[in-house]
């Protein structure tokens, strides 16, 4: 597939990214890497305060450096150097999503999203030039029978910056279309990424994307046919076939401020003395309060800087308005 790129030559990833709006990567972890970072994260939900979680945030996922050092594998690294430009950077917005499906319950035609919804009212969306992913590295097979990768409709974000207006007239078309077959619960131009244990996948952050849910035969196996109303967290999943995927945003350094505004935009929406709950969690405030280089670990510093990947994060006097917030608020975990 013109897509997918197994060797260290990504010459194509650029216009993979560009005409299809995302690119696969083999095998950035080897088998005993993947073996660890299952491990620990094994160990790290099973921690009191996370056993009931869906998520590892940017504030817990720095303490354990086996996870966040897989960012910084040379061919992850590479490849996004080569799609988004020489001056690559990281948000700070990290996370591993445990058994998470964005769907209801079992209705395989929901959960379709493009990530950068909340800002579509800006200009930059329909910039030729925009350039920032959403990243994941998936720690299972997609095609296990427990929902372990993703789901993408090729070329969707093209509708809003096709510089043919004819071109892009069809691809809105396309795309209006895609949603209509949504709620008609029809699939129509999906795929389903195929992804290994241990792949690497980015996709552009205006492409419609859903989790791969389980099998029915899973999902009758855990009697969640009987639990239409779930919600995202999948907290029966067998533990060995655990979803793990390590997620974060990365874009061009000079897209940095565009991703910051609109996160401390989001924030307002997390008011002082909030109460956090599993389905309510506070995101915005926690990503906004952490300064780089000051709040993260020194050898998560040495990395980035060996890399030469910059790490966007708010000014010092900002960060702290959003540390002194977190105080006022109930949190699951500090």
């Amino acid at each position: 597939m013109i897509w997918e790129f197994g060797a260290n030559d990504f010459s194509g990833v650029r216009e993979s990214l560009r005409v299809f709006g995302f690119a696969l990567i083999r095998s950035v972890l080897d088998r005993d890497e993947v073996a660890l970072v299952r491990s620990e994260l094994d160990q790290v939900f099973r921690s009191a305060h996370l056993q009931d979680l869906p998520t590892l945030y940017s504030t817990e996922m720095l303490k354990y450096e086996p996870i966040w050092r897989t960012l910084f594998k040379e061919r992850i690294v590479s490849s996004l150097r080569a799609a988004l430009g020489p001056e690559l950077c990281y948000q700070h917005d990290l996370d591993v999503q445990r058994n998470s499906y964005g769907q209801i319950g079992w209705k395989r035609h929901t959960g379709w999203h493009m990530d950068a919804g909340s800002e579509t009212g800006n200009e930059y969306l329909r910039s030729a030039d925009y350039r920032f992913v959403k990243c994941g590295i998936y720690l299972q097979d997609s095609d296990n029978g427990w929902g372990g990768g993703i789901r993408i409709k090729p070329k969707s974000h093209r509708g809003l910056f096709e510089p043919n207006r004819l071109k892009r007239r069809l691809f809105f078309c396309r795309r209006a279309l895609n949603r209509i077959a949504l709620m008609l619960r029809m699939d129509a131009d999906s795929l389903e990424v195929p992804t290994r244990v241990g792949d690497f996948c980015f996709f552009d952050s205006r492409l419609l994307h859903a989790s791969v849910p389980p099998s029915w035969e899973n999902i009758k196996r855990i009697g969640y046919d009987q639990k239409p109303e779930v919600r995202v967290f999948w907290p029966d999943v067998p533990q060995e076939y655990t979803k793990y995927v390590i997620y974060w945003d990365a874009c061009n350094a000079a897209m940095v401020d565009d991703f910051l505004r609109n996160s401390v935009k989001r924030a307002q929406g997390e008011p002082d003395g909030m109460t956090e709950h599993r389905y309510q969690p506070v995101v915005y405030s926690r990503i906004l309060s952490l300064r780089y280089p000051d709040d993260f670990p020194a050898a998560f510093v040495a990395e980035a800087s060996r890399c030469n990947v910059g790490v966007a994060t708010l000014q010092t006097q900002e960060a702290a308005f959003y540390k002194r917030k977190l105080k006022t608020m109930q949190l699951l975990y500090p």
